[in-house]
């Protein structure tokens, strides 16, 4: 009847059974369009600015402003950006235009810790009101996070795969030239248009 004929048009898939690459591929194409987060983060150690991009990105709710992101493993080891939030409980969340999206992309190629991928790519820093690390000059909006949860997510084999954080926004930093015009001042809105022209 008319349930089967309207099944035939859906495909289903048990994410279980797929390789990891075609797992990654699905999740990444399914969930559109993906917010890319840059990070930056510091090292309490050495005072070295992490930046890199990350695509588990959102914001989860506003009362508080709480944006979560997956920050996943690389073969079973942290990250600079996972070792520093843990450290420190700090980071910056910067959304960046398009165009500015191919400059970051090149903070994620690796380099050893005591390197900082802001002097590689030439991304110009800008301080922070409530929090050590900075942010990125070309990002027209930057929120300041503070660490208020993390969950670490071990895979079927039991291996720690991605540790989710989850911070609280202290100071939202928006350029005037994406704020949307005739908004009284209590009642800012950034306007997608002019973010990603």
């Amino acid at each position: 009847g008319s349930q089967s004929q309207s099944q035939s048009h859906w495909t289903s898939y048990n994410p279980d059974t797929m390789a990891p690459g075609a797992r990654y591929g699905l999740c990444i194409s399914a969930v559109v369009p993906r917010p890319i987060g840059i990070l930056t983060t510091i090292c309490p150690n050495t005072g070295v600015v992490n930046c890199a991009p990350y695509s588990y990105t959102g914001l989860s709710t506003h009362d508080p402003p709480i944006v979560t992101h997956g920050l996943c493993l690389s073969r079973g080891v942290k990250k600079d950006t996972l070792r520093n939030i843990e450290a420190t409980g700090e980071w910056v969340f910067n959304v960046l235009e398009v165009s500015y999206l191919e400059q970051a992309n090149q903070t994620s190629a690796p380099m050893p810790p005591e390197m900082s991928e802001i002097d590689e790519a030439n991304l110009e820093t800008l301080p922070c009101e409530i929090i050590q690390p900075p942010r990125l000059r070309k990002a027209r909006v930057s929120m300041e996070c503070k660490l208020v949860h993390k969950y670490e997510v071990k895979n079927d084999n039991d291996v720690h795969s991605t540790t989710i954080v989850m911070g609280r926004v202290v100071r939202f930093h928006i350029h005037n030239s994406v704020l949307q015009d005739g908004r009284s001042e209590d009642k800012p809105l950034v306007e997608l248009e002019k973010l990603q022209p």
